[in-house]
C-alpha cells in the first residue's frame, strides 16, 4: 500500500515542473533512483523529489547531465533539499556578476575580420562560457570576456590562440572553483543537513527563513574573496612563469 508521502510518476511531474519523459530519462542516466514499484505501479517518495528538483535546478543553470551525475555522487544522502538551496543561492549570489549576452555565432570571429570556421564554432559552444540558445545564436555568459578577447585581436593575436587561452582558462579555473565547491559548498550541505537530523526536523520541511538570510550573506562575501584569490595570485604566478621561461630560453642560448 501507497504511503501518504508517496505519489505516482504524474503527480510527481505536476509538483517539480518536470516532464515525465525527463523523469524517467534521469532515471536511465541514473541520476534519480528508480521508483518502489507496487505491482506495475511506480511509487516515488520525499527523496526522489528533492533529488529530481536538484537535478531540475542544475540543468535550469546549465549543467550537463554528467557534471550532474558526478555532483550528485558526492552529495550526502538526504541533503538533496539543502543542495538544491544552495546551488540556487551559489547562481545567483556567488557566481552572477554580469548580464549575460546575446550574439550571433556568425559575429564571433568579427573582430578578426573573418568569419569562425565550424570547427571553431565547435569549440565556443563547447567550452561553458556560451551558452546555445539557438542554431546560431549563443549566450554569453561573460561579456568582459569577451571584451578581452577584442583587446587581443586588436594586438594581431590570432582567434585560436585566444580560443587556446581560453580552454586553458577554462580547464584551471574549473579546477580552483572546483574546490571551492567541494570545501565550502558541500560542507555547508552536510551541517544544514546534519542540524537538521539532531533537531529532529522533517527531512522536507523549509528551511528557516533566519538561516537562509545569512547563507546569502555569507555567500555575498564569499564571491569578492574567491575572485579576489585568484586577482592576488596570478601576477605573482605569471612573473614566476615568465622567469623561468626567460631563464631556460636565456639557458639554452648559451648552450648553443
Amino acid at each position: 500500500m501507497a504511503s501518504p508521502t508517496e505519489m505516482t510518476v504524474e503527480a510527481l511531474s505536476a509538483q517539480t515542473g518536470v516532464s515525465v519523459r525527463n523523469i524517467r530519462a534521469y532515471q536511465t542516466a541514473g541520476l534519480i533512483p528508480p521508483p518502489r514499484l507496487q505491482g506495475r505501479l511506480g511509487l516515488y517518495d520525499q527523496a526522489h523529489l528533492g533529488k529530481l528538483e536538484l537535478v531540475r535546478d542544475l540543468r535550469q543553470q546549465g549543467f550537463r547531465l554528467d557534471a550532474i551525475k558526478g555532483m550528485l555522487e558526492h552529495t550526502p544522502n538526504g541533503a538533496w533539499t539543502e543542495y538544491s538551496l544552495i546551488s540556487e543561492l551559489f547562481s545567483t549570489t556567488f557566481f552572477t556578476v554580469e548580464a549575460p549576452k546575446r550574439k550571433a555565432m556568425t559575429e564571433m570571429a568579427a573582430h578578426w575580420q573573418t568569419s569562425a570556421t565550424e570547427a571553431q564554432k565547435a569549440r565556443l559552444r563547447q567550452n561553458g562560457l556560451y551558452r546555445p540558445v539557438g542554431e546560431d545564436e549563443v549566450e554569453m555568459l561573460s561579456p568582459a570576456l569577451e571584451r578581452i578577447g577584442i583587446q587581443l585581436a586588436d594586438l594581431d593575436v590570432p582567434l585560436d590562440t585566444v580560443l587556446n587561452l581560453q580552454d586553458v582558462l577554462i580547464e584551471h579555473t574549473r579546477a580552483i572553483a572546483k574546490a571551492y565547491v567541494e570545501q565550502l559548498f558541500l560542507t555547508l550541505a552536510t551541517n544544514i543537513a546534519q542540524q537538521k537530523s539532531r533537531d529532529g526536523t522533517a527531512a522536507r520541511k523549509p528551511l528557516d527563513p533566519n538561516v537562509i538570510g545569512p547563507m546569502k550573506h555569507l555567500f555575498e562575501r564569499l564571491r569578492p574573496l574567491a575572485v579576489g584569490s585568484i586577482s592576488a595570485a596570478f601576477p605573482v604566478v605569471l612573473q614566476q612563469e615568465f622567469d623561468r621561461s626567460a631563464h631556460k630560453l636565456l639557458g639554452d642560448h648559451k648552450g648553443c
